[in-house]
């Protein structure tokens, strides 16, 4: 499925971003204030001069009439919403582009577990499998794309929940969601954060799954794409 978005789409150069929510972006001579839908650092990718894509938005209540949504990072689109890498695995899995989880007889989001909530639950066959799905754009040398940009705690207490799930008779699975075409392989972010890295191989040894998972982009589109091998640790 290919995933558009509906709206007045405006090309731009990116400046900076004084803050993680807001970005200002050169148009035409006039800088606009937009809300950045991606607290990840990014700091790779908004380079000031870089090729960006606004949303305008239709809501007159708003404090930004501009929402970043896309990137042109060396002849590459990136998209930076992150609020679409949940709705692109709901409707891969919808569209039976989850190998091993074809047709599935249902599919529910934002599920309560323990004191927080995971992505997704998915039955099939007498069989349930817990979801927990990660935005990625960033990728280092050589093809290899890396998770997280920036600590993440709470990534850390998702994958001990799934590992818990696991425990109790149940299938539990991350899906790393890589925004871009371009990457090869995957791996967790030692450099950026130890714990959460450890903590993904400790869990993958208790059989949770993981994936990972490209997505092919326009300006002001995004479409599932295919998937790419996790590496093991070194």
């Amino acid at each position: 499925m290919i995933y558009k978005y509906i709206g007045n789409m405006i090309e731009g150069k990116f400046v900076e971003r004084p803050n993680r929510f807001i970005g200002h972006v050169e148009v035409d001579g006039e800088i606009l204030v937009c809300h950045v839908k991606n607290t990840g650092r990014m700091r790779e990718l908004l380079v000031p001069g870089t090729k960006v894509y606004l949303l305008e938005s239709t809501n007159p209540n708003r404090k930004t009439k501009y929402d970043l949504i896309s990137i042109d990072h060396k002849g590459i689109i990136i998209n930076l919403d992150s609020q679409i890498p949940n709705r692109i695995v709901t409707d891969a899995f919808l569209n039976s582009e989850i190998s091993g989880w074809e047709n599935p007889d249902f599919l529910k989001r934002e599920v309560k577990v323990g004191d927080s909530r995971l992505d997704m639950l998915v039955k099939k066959d007498n069989r349930s499998l817990y979801v927990e799905v990660k935005g990625v754009d960033l990728v280092k040398e050589k093809g290899l794309s890396m998770f997280p940009d920036a600590p993440t705690i709470r990534g850390t207490k998702h994958l001990r929940e799934l590992e818990t799930l696991v425990k109790e008779g149940h299938e539990a699975m991350v899906i790393f969601l890589i925004a871009r075409e371009d990457p090869l392989y995957f791996r967790p972010n030692y450099s950026m954060d130890p714990l959460f890295s450890d903590t993904f191989y400790e869990v993958l040894s208790s059989g949770v799954q993981a994936r990972a998972y490209l997505t092919k982009n326009t300006k002001d589109t995004i479409e599932f794409y295919k998937e790419i091998p996790i590496l093991e640790k070194v």
